[in-house]
C-alpha cells in the first residue's frame, strides 16, 4: 500500500510541477508577445496615422472636386446672365420699331434679326418668362401698373411693358406686367 500511496503522491507532484512549468511558459510567451507588440505597436501606430491621414486628404480632396464644380456652374451661369442683362435692352428695341417700320420687307429682316437672337438665347437656357394671360406670380412678374377688365379673372396679366426672361431658376429680369384688379 505504501508503494501505491508514494506513487500517487509522486504523481501528483509531477503534475504540479508540469502545470507550474505550464504557467511559466505562458507567462513567457505572454512577455515575448508584449514585447514583440511593444516593437510592432510604433510601426502600427505609425501606419494607422498615416491611414487615417490618407482617408482624410481623400475626403478634402473629394469635397474640393465637387465644390469646384458647383463654383465652376454657378459663375458660368452669372456669367451669361451678366451678359444677357446687358443685351437685352437692345432686344426690347425691336417691340418699339416694329411698328414704326412700314417697308415690308424691312420688317421682315428686322423680325428674322429678332427670331434668331431669341433662338441664340434659348441656346443659351435662356427663356423668355410667359406673362399675358398668366396669373401674376411675384416671383417672375412685377406688377408696375393695375386696371379693371370685368371679363378677366382678378390677378390676370393683361398686358406687358417688359419682357422678362430666366437662365434656368435664376431670374434676369422681371416682367413689367399690367394686372387686372377687380
Amino acid at each position: 500500500d505504501v508503494n501505491v500511496d508514494n506513487t500517487e503522491v509522486s504523481k501528483d507532484e509531477e503534475q504540479k510541477v508540469e502545470e507550474t512549468q505550464a504557467e511559466e511558459n505562458v507567462e513567457e510567451t505572454a512577455e515575448k508577445s508584449e514585447a514583440a507588440e511593444e516593437e510592432v505597436n510604433p510601426l502600427q501606430t505609425k501606419y494607422d496615422e498615416l491611414n487615417n491621414h490618407y482617408i482624410r486628404l481623400a475626403a478634402d480632396f473629394d469635397n474640393y472636386r465637387k465644390r469646384s464644380v458647383t463654383q465652376t456652374e454657378k459663375a458660368r451661369t452669372d456669367g451669361i446672365a451678366h451678359a444677357v442683362e446687358i443685351f437685352l435692352p437692345s432686344l426690347d428695341v425691336f417691340k418699339t420699331v416694329k411698328p414704326k417700320i412700314k417697308d415690308d420687307s424691312t420688317r421682315e429682316g428686322i423680325e428674322m434679326i429678332e427670331k434668331q437672337i431669341r433662338a441664340n438665347l434659348l441656346k443659351l437656357g435662356v427663356e423668355k418668362i410667359e406673362a399675358i394671360g398668366k396669373h401674376l406670380d411675384p416671383n417672375l412678374h412685377n406688377a408696375v401698373a393695375v386696371a379693371k377688365d370685368e371679363s378677366k379673372e382678378d390677378g390676370i396679366i393683361l398686358d406687358e411693358f417688359q419682357a422678362g426672361y430666366r437662365l434656368g431658376d435664376k431670374i434676369i429680369r422681371y416682367s413689367q406686367v399690367l394686372v387686372n384688379k377687380l
